[in-house]
């Protein structure tokens, strides 16, 4: 093919669809024609939906709206653009103009939010690269040499040198950066110049388009984190979108200055001190007790991928498979997904995850008084890194055999594979290792010790054991299995802290309902769930979820979107049913 009719193609969505389907016809199978299906049985479920829409009465376009921006980007998964486009058709609703930003490239996602008659902006169409750059902004960049530069470089508080080093490790799935190389350097620099003309854009789009409030699930790396800071600059509503292992619920929180780099499933001090003030409940044990059980059970599909084959077993029987004698104390090392999200859940004591991950595992080398197990993230499984960038050995593995070599006998790596459940792992551990992942707050709740080695989540609450210093960190890995084990008040603030995570905070798609993309048999990467519309036949009004959503996203003071606490009155209709079943 010449260069011409090449560049042609490449232009041309159908050109590029039928040299896919000639070319490599699974691949076009996989995007165009399942994705168009996805598209139609979506678009028949939500018909009632768009005719409740269409009852609204038109608003006078001459008027002046409210922007709504959705930043979807170059490459969004179908699910988010679904929700959106139900989510921007309600605030079209409302009396705002939404638009969203995403690109050509991706035209069966795109036609999801036309459906809801919300305005594209393409990124192709805003020439980022034509911002000029500022003589004395390019010689900083240029100076940047080493990875302590390149982490604290910023424009006006902005910081766009963690942005670089996050994009750079997600998109090459590796928590190492190396920059002794000219070319991770000069990587790392194109993507400050890219932040810098997305910054200015993004202000300048903000300006003309009235923006007021903005939808996100990315917020720190590409287009999405100066996109986010732009926003959160010029004190816009920002509301930011999470996924949970529910497959009917996600998370939404407002981010400001006060909660910015906070995780997406932390609860905010105001929550927290008005949850801390709830009377003691049963109903809150029982629904938590349910909630660890439905999360390693079969229930939910996005939660069964990181556990396949897995069995939750008694404690005994595990410690029998594993060789590990009563009486011995267990210590788990929780391995993070070493690149995903650098640096924007708060502080760490190390530079990175993988700097964080290999000290660890040194200190438990030279504590042969605790039995160590060090667990794999079990999303290596489904994110499909693991072949296409490392032949097939975790990033994990490769680490240790840089930097430790053999490990001691007290000192074991468990595999994604692993045919223990995470539920059994938390209940045969006596200490948890974790920067801020989940399993603190499970193992807190099961009544374990947790040991952190950075902020942005739960290390406030006070059931955890923290260190100020790397150094301080290491020497209580040290002394372990001496220390303080958690109190019955740690216990119970950290299982009101897991009900509140894990059965508050999720918001329920009741007006959805979470099925497999077609062409599909089973839930495995992300984006292998869709959604159909749930909604009644001839619907009166929006759904109550929706409408609470609508109510809380206009209150900024309130971060967290949260489920009520239970109330006496539930507690005792929980009393009624279990007298008359017995």
């Amino acid at each position: 093919m010449g260069r011409t009719l090449k560049a042609v193609v490449m232009r041309s969505w159908p050109l590029r669809m039928l040299a896919l389907a000639l070319l490599r016809p699974k691949r076009f199978l996989d995007d165009f024609v399942y994705s168009l299906v996805d598209y139609w049985r979506f678009r028949r479920s939500i018909r009632s939906f768009r005719a409740l829409l269409r009852r609204t009465p038109p608003v006078d376009p001459g008027s002046a709206r409210p922007g709504l921006l959705i930043v979807a980007g170059r490459a969004m998964n179908t699910q988010w653009c679904q929700l959106w486009a139900v989510l921007g058709g309600v605030f079209r609703r409302e009396e705002y103009m939404p638009f969203v930003l995403t690109s050509r490239k991706q035209p069966i996602r795109n036609l999801y939010f036309w459906l809801a008659g919300i305005e594209p902006i393409y990124i192709e169409a805003l020439r980022i690269d034509s911002i000029p750059i500022p003589k004395t902004v390019s010689n900083q960049i240029d100076g940047l040499e080493t990875f302590r530069e390149f982490k604290d470089f910023a424009f006006d508080g902005v910081p766009v040198g963690q942005m670089s080093i996050s994009t750079y490790g997600r998109l090459r799935a590796t928590g190492i950066v190396d920059l002794s190389q000219p070319e991770t350097r000069q990587e790392l620099r194109s993507w400050l110049v890219y932040l810098y003309q997305t910054l200015v854009l993004a202000q300048r789009l903000y300006e003309q388009r009235n923006i007021q409030m903005l939808f996100f699930t990315e917020v720190f790396m590409e287009e999405y984190g100066a996109f986010y800071y732009a926003a959160l600059n010029r004190q816009l509503n920002v509301i930011r979108f999470a996924g949970t292992v529910r497959d009917e619920a996600v998370i939404v929180q407002h981010l400001t200055k006060q909660s910015d780099r906070t995780h997406h499933a932390a609860i905010s001090p105001q929550s927290w001190a008005r949850i801390c003030q709830y009377a003691d409940s049963p109903v809150v044990d029982r629904e938590l007790h349910q909630n660890f059980l439905d999360r390693y059970g079969d229930r939910w599909a996005l939660s069964k991928r990181n556990q396949p084959n897995t069995r939750i077993m008694p404690p005994a029987e595990a410690r029998a498979l594993l060789g590990v004698p009563d009486g011995r104390k267990i210590g788990v090392i929780f391995s993070h997904i070493l690149y995903d999200t650098l640096f924007f859940f708060g502080e760490d004591l190390f530079p990175c995850y993988a700097d964080w991950f290999v000290e660890t595992v040194k200190a438990a080398c030279l504590n042969p008084k605790v039995q160590w197990f060090v667990k794999v993230h079990p999303s290596n499984l489904w994110r499909g890194e693991l072949e296409h960038f490392f032949g097939g050995k975790y990033e994990e593995v490769g680490l240790i055999e840089r930097h430790i070599g053999q490990l001691p006998d007290h000192v074991r790596l468990v595999y994604p594979d692993t045919a223990i459940s995470p539920y059994t792992w938390f209940h045969i551990a006596d200490f948890g290792i974790t920067v801020r992942g989940t399993p603190g707050i499970e193992l807190g709740a099961l009544g374990k010790t947790v040991i952190t080695a950075g902020s942005g989540r739960y290390e406030a609450i006070g059931f955890t054991m923290n260190s100020r210093t790397a150094d301080e960190y290491l020497s209580l890995l040290a002394k372990l299995p001496d220390g303080l084990q958690p109190t019955a008040d740690q216990r119970r603030l950290a299982a009101r802290f897991a009900y509140a995570t894990f059965c508050m905070k999720p918001f329920t798609l009741d007006f959805l309902q979470p099925v497999a993309r077609a062409g599909r048999s089973r839930i495995f990467s992300s984006d292998d769930l869709v959604y159909l519309g749930n909604f009644p036949g001839q619907p009166a009004e929006l759904p109550e979820s929706i409408r609470r959503f609508v109510q809380w996203s206009f209150d900024r003071d309130s971060i967290d979107f949260l489920d009520e606490w239970p109330s006496a009155a539930s507690d005792l209709d929980d009393d009624a049913r279990a007298e008359r079943a017995s």
